[in-house]
């Protein structure tokens, strides 16, 4: 394979996930269409003999090329290829089976393909589910990937978009209870929200992202009679951003806000609080919903589900989710994902 074609595709670094869980399968079905090779290098970052038994397990029967650095992966049609960390005790492993050392392995995998990323060998990251409590066993504090990478970055701005098609769904707060969720809704941090997604949508090749904030109260608040979030803190916000230049707009009752943005009216909506953004996304597409995160110096996308314990080893997980990951990264790599939208 020559160069130019190597460099016309961007090294994505793809972490398998939490070994016990889902990830490993979906990595290798998803890995197993052709088309995730024509777009990108995608290096699996993961136990070559855990991928071996998930290829087993879900009938992909390419070959497991395992690598001990990313240089030396080829990218060849007809396989899978593997920076091999080699950090799963098989006669402790099992799927579906909670454990520290998975958990620790899990972690292990993201830090590598975060030094991959800073020294520029890959162009983004694409992540499989892990298992917060098993990170926890293991010793990490963080909640889960944006926290670890919001860490080890330095960001003070990230921010969770979960993706369907045309529907981009930016939240405000993700793993809040909903009454700590409705106490986030400040002035300050829906202008910051609104920035952010302004600038990685620019950033990403969208001149001029439209952003409508969503409201948080049944029709908007019906002009605070039910409620006074939308016009003490969303609409301020609103009007703060179009001074600067920024086309936002609303804020637009929940129950509509979303449909009209599946239609193409929007670039983007802010959600309020978890699940305000994460239905709509998930009855609109949930198999090709894509996890992308924003305000961070990396690009990276996630599936947007979990581990799923309960059927690992099996078989039956859908991978259009990591497709849809795998998909949406090395066309932000290359700088088409937004154009014409």
């Amino acid at each position: 394979m020559s160069t130019t074609q190597h460099t016309a595709r961007p090294l994505l670094a793809i972490t398998m996930g939490d070994p016990a869980g889902v990830g490993p399968e979906v990595t290798v079905k998803g890995l197993a269409d052709g088309e995730m090779l024509a777009i990108s290098r995608p290096l699996v970052i993961g136990d070559r003999r855990v991928l071996q038994a998930a290829a087993q397990a879900t009938g992909v029967t390419l070959p497991i090329r395992g690598w001990k650095s990313a240089m030396e992966a080829t990218f060849e049609p007809g396989g899978i290829d593997v920076l091999d960390l080699d950090n799963v005790d098989p006669r402790e492993w099992g799927w579906g089976k909670l454990s520290a050392a998975s958990g620790r392995a899990a972690v292990e995998y993201i830090q590598r393909a975060m030094e991959l990323t800073n020294a520029g060998t890959a162009a983004a990251i694409v992540t499989a589910p892990i298992n917060k409590e098993a990170t926890t066993l293991a010793g990490h504090s963080e909640l889960g990937h944006m926290e670890m990478f919001s860490k080890a970055y330095g960001a003070k701005n990230q921010a969770t978009m979960l993706v369907s098609g045309k529907l981009r769904c930016v939240h405000l707060s993700t793993h809040y209870s909903l009454a700590e969720a409705v106490a986030r809704i400040t002035r300050e941090r829906v202008l910051q929200r609104i920035v952010t997604t302004h600038e990685d949508f620019r950033r990403w090749g969208m001149p001029s992202p439209r952003i409508a904030a969503s409201a948080i109260n049944p029709h908007g608040g019906e002009g605070g009679l039910m409620g006074r979030e939308e016009i003490d803190q969303i609409a301020p916000a609103v009007e703060d951003a179009r001074k600067m230049g920024i086309d936002a707009r609303g804020p637009y009752p929940g129950d509509s806000v979303y449909v009209r943005a599946m239609r193409g009216e929007f670039d983007a909506v802010i959600a309020m609080f978890h699940d305000q953004g994460h239905i709509p996304v998930k009855v609109h597409g949930f198999e090709q919903s894509v996890s992308v995160a924003l305000g961070l110096p990396i690009v990276r996308t996630s599936v947007d589900h979990g581990t799923a314990f309960d059927i690992a080893g099996k078989g039956i997980a859908d991978a259009e989710s990591m497709r849809e990951s795998i998909k949406v990264a090395a066309e932000i790599c290359a700088g088409t994902w937004l154009q014409g939208a």
